[in-house]
C-alpha cells in the first residue's frame, strides 16, 4: 500500500496544503455513522490535508475535524444515486454498500466518474478501487485509494472511460476548505 508521500512525490503541487500537525477527525464517528471503518491511506490523506482537486477533473473529498458529519451526508447522496443505477440495472452487477461486497464511493470527478471501494471483507486495507466512468464503463483496480491516484498520475493505469491527459504528470492542485 502506498501512503501519502508517494503522491506528493507525483504530485508535488499539494504539499504547501499539506496540514503540519495532524488534522484532529473523528474517524471513530465517521466509521459509527458509515457502519464500516476506513482504508488506512486514505485517514492518513485526511488527517494531513483538506478536500483536493488535481487539474480541474478529480475531487477527492476529505472529511474536517468537527464536519465529519458534512463527510459522510456526501457519502450517503452518492449511495443513494448508486441504488438508482441498480434499480434501472445500470451497476454491472456493482451494489450499494452495506450489500456484501458492495461499494462505498470516496472520489469523483467533476465531469461524473465516480471512483469506489468495493468492501470486499472485512479489513479495508483490501479493498480495490472501483470506477465508474461517466461513460458507463466499470472497471476494478487491485489496489487502494492512494496506488489508484499515483498510478492515474503517472500514467501507470489504464483509464478506460476517463480522459486520457487528466490528471497529468504533476498536477495542479486546489484545495477546499467548506
Amino acid at each position: 500500500m502506498l501512503n501519502v508521500a508517494a503522491l506528493e512525490d507525483i504530485a508535488p503541487a499539494m504539499v504547501p496544503f499539506r496540514s503540519e500537525a495532524s488534522r484532529p477527525v473523528d474517524f471513530a464517528a465517521v466509521s459509527s455513522a458509515l457502519g464500516s471503518d476506513l482504508p488506512t491511506d486514505f485517514k492518513e490523506l485526511a488527517r494531513r490535508y483538506p478536500t483536493l482537486e488535481f487539474d480541474g477533473f478529480l475531487r477527492v473529498p476529505l472529511p474536517r475535524p468537527g464536519a465529519e458529519s458534512a463527510f459522510v451526508d456526501g457519502i450517503r447522496r452518492e449511495l443513494e444515486i448508486l441504488r438508482d443505477l441498480q434499480d434501472d440495472d445500470m451497476a454491472e452487477g456493482y451494489e450499494a454498500y452495506p450489500a456484501p461486497n458492495g461499494l462505498l464511493p470516496w472520489s469523483e470527478s467533476l465531469s461524473g466518474d465516480v471512483f469506489y471501494w468495493r468492501v470486499a471483507g472485512p479489513d479495508p486495507d483490501s479493498w480495490p478501487v472501483v470506477v465508474n466512468s461517466r461513460n458507463d464503463e466499470w472497471w476494478e483496480f487491485p489496489s487502494g485509494a492512494i496506488a489508484f491516484l499515483v498510478w492515474l498520475i503517472d500514467g501507470s493505469v489504464e483509464r478506460r472511460g476517463l480522459p486520457r491527459d487528466v490528471p497529468g504528470r504533476h498536477p495542479v492542485v486546489r484545495v477546499f476548505q467548506g
